[in-house]
């Protein structure tokens, strides 16, 4: 059974609207691994530390650094290859 949550837009009169979950793989090691920050002080730092703890019992088979820019969302292309190339997204939002 899909598991799913309602989301609200705190912008409006609160309606929800139902979102479902992706599938999540039964095991996480040995998948294609992003790490993302948005290029803001500490985001990186944080991403290593968050890393050096669960990098061994994930034991990606390969680990992609991405930037991106904290006054923007990731652009379409970038979102695209990562969909392709990769498995398991960690993002960190420094300040």
């Amino acid at each position: 059974m899909p598991v799913g949550f309602e989301m609200l837009d705190p912008t409006v009169q609160a309606e929800g609207a139902a979102v479902l979950l992706a599938d999540r793989p039964a095991d996480l090691r040995g998948k294609r691994l992003v790490l993302m920050d948005n290029g803001k002080h500490n985001a990186r730092e944080l991403l290593e530390a968050v890393f050096a703890i669960v990098g061994p019992e994930l034991a990606p088979s390969s680990v992609t650094w991405k930037t991106v820019p904290a006054t923007w969302p990731a652009d379409d292309a970038l979102l695209d290859e990562i969909a392709r190339d990769c498995d398991l997204v960690l993002e960190a939002v420094g300040d």
